[in-house]
Parts: C-alpha cells; structure tokens; sequence
C-alpha cells in the first residue's frame, strides 16, 4: 500500500506532538513538500486533533 506525503506527515507530526520544537521543525518540512491544498488539508487535521496551537502560527502555513 502506498502512503501519500500527507499521510505520512500526519504520522510524524502526531508522533512528534509532545515536543513543540519537533513538531515546529517538522511541521516545516511538511511544507516544503506538500501542495497548497495538502497544507490545508493538513491544517484542518492539526486543529481537529488538537495539534495546531497560537506557538506554531508563525512557523505554519
């Protein structure tokens, strides 16, 4: 089965969620790869899932 970026993003940043500079850094590279409209989706998912918080607003989309 193949996994898109964004799933894999997904992934790690849930993973990576109880350490902010991790999620940050990683949260950055998600954005040099994915398209707009994957960074939106990806954005929607952060906040139904408590991820996105007002720390990240500067390093995120």
């Amino acid at each position: 089965m193949e996994t898109s970026y964004l799933d894999y993003y997904k992934r790690i940043l849930k993973s990576v969620s109880f350490d902010l500079g991790r999620l940050k850094n990683e949260l950055n590279k998600a954005n040099q790869i994915l398209t707009v409209e994957e960074r939106t989706s990806l954005k929607k998912w952060m906040l139904r899932n408590g991820l996105y918080s007002e720390k990240l607003r500067g390093n995120a989309f």
